[in-house]
């Protein structure tokens, strides 16, 4: 996957200190990247994407953001993008809420849910794995 004509992973997070710690770990092990601190940047990037036929390869998005909920901003979006991987991140207290409303989707490919803090490792993980396709 690490190839710089790759399809990008989207890293939707709000916090400044995060954010650019995902996305330096990601850059650094060859993937691109496109990060948006809101779902508003983060729309706008994947109805482009969704027009020109080039879906990301994932997209890493917060639960909690200022502008939106990352959760509703995935419903709306992996239909759209079904080739898309999707990891939603989402502290502990929002956890049991995240799982819960996942389980009730049908026809998507389910997304996998990490509790922040988390370590940068678990997401070389996740890319090198292939997604699981839900029937």
């Amino acid at each position: 996957m690490s190839d710089s004509d790759a399809a990008p992973i989207v890293v939707i997070e709000d916090d400044d200190d995060l954010r650019p710690e995902i996305v330096e770990y990601l850059r650094r092990r060859k993937y691109r990247v496109i990060d948006c601190a809101t779902i508003a940047a983060a729309r706008a990037t994947l109805e482009k994407a969704e027009q020109t036929a080039t879906p990301p390869f994932a997209v890493i998005s917060d639960i909690g953001l200022p502008d939106g909920d990352g959760l509703d901003f995935y419903v709306a979006f992996a239909s759209r993008l079904p080739s898309s991987r999707w990891v939603l991140m989402s502290g502990g207290h929002d956890m049991e809420r995240v799982q819960s409303q996942v389980a009730t989707l049908e026809g998507l490919l389910p997304p996998l849910i990490v509790e922040k803090p988390f370590s940068l490792r678990l997401l070389r993980e996740i890319f090198e794995e292939k997604p699981a396709v839900k029937k």
